[in-house]
């Protein structure tokens, strides 16, 4: 009975953790691009995009590069990159 329920308990743990790792995979989050062009203040444009803030790869979209995670203006970006879902 015991080896039973520590058998139950890790099959769940299992059904949990993958669960938890489908739903990151579909996560559309608002990231932001910088766009230099635009005035001091407002560069920080917001995107929707399939991103983490963990991970090796960073997060882009075509044309405008880098995604962050917020919207606070640095000189040459936002502030925290997020990343690929891998």
């Amino acid at each position: 009975m015991p080896l039973a329920i520590v058998v139950v308990g890790t099959a769940a743990a299992f059904a949990t953790n993958a669960a938890k790792q489908s739903s990151i995979k579909n996560a559309q989050v608002i990231g932001y691009y910088y766009d230099s062009s635009e005035d001091m203040g407002s560069r920080c444009k917001p995107v929707e995009v399939n991103c983490v803030n963990f991970g090796s790869e960073i997060c882009t979209v075509p044309l405008n590069g880098q995604v962050w995670e917020h919207s606070t203006e640095t000189l040459t970006g936002c502030t925290d990159l997020l990343y690929k879902i891998n």
